[in-house]
């Protein structure tokens, strides 16, 4: 069973040095999430050199019929989301549906966005258009 707490963001523009995202949050147990729910008025700024990059480990593996295969990992590196935050790497104008925020000041739903985003980023290796979490 869900908690009723969801949010969504889209990609507005993007360049060489900078991401730019709209984003909404919205909380099914309040009575006007239908217009939180559309109201895509937060925003978040991402500079691209703050995306991090994967590791990725190759290797040859021998098959059962004895042709070698080419695997490739890509394996997660950490990052601290409140350092990206401090140093002015990501930016983030809080949605009207915000009802909670860190310590910061900071949407909750924006940071789960977020680290969304460099998750999706590090699995693929694009800047995803659209991302949704519903919990």
């Amino acid at each position: 069973m869900s908690m009723g707490f969801g949010g969504y963001m889209n990609l507005l523009e993007s360049d060489d040095t900078l991401l730019i995202y709209s984003y909404c949050c919205y909380n099914l147990n309040n009575e006007n999430f239908r217009e939180m729910k559309e109201k895509e008025d937060g925003e978040i700024y991402i500079t691209r050199e703050s995306l991090v990059e994967p590791e990725i480990h190759q290797k040859l593996k021998r098959m059962p019929s004895g042709r070698k295969k080419l695997i490739v990992k890509r394996i997660h590196k950490d990052f601290s989301m409140r350092d990206l935050f401090q140093e002015g790497c990501i930016t983030v104008k809080n949605a009207s549906g915000t009802w909670k925020t860190n310590a910061d000041g900071i949407d909750i739903m924006a940071c789960r966005l977020i680290y969304k985003l460099f998750y999706e980023y590090q699995d693929s290796g694009i800047v995803p258009n659209c991302i949704s979490i519903f919990s």
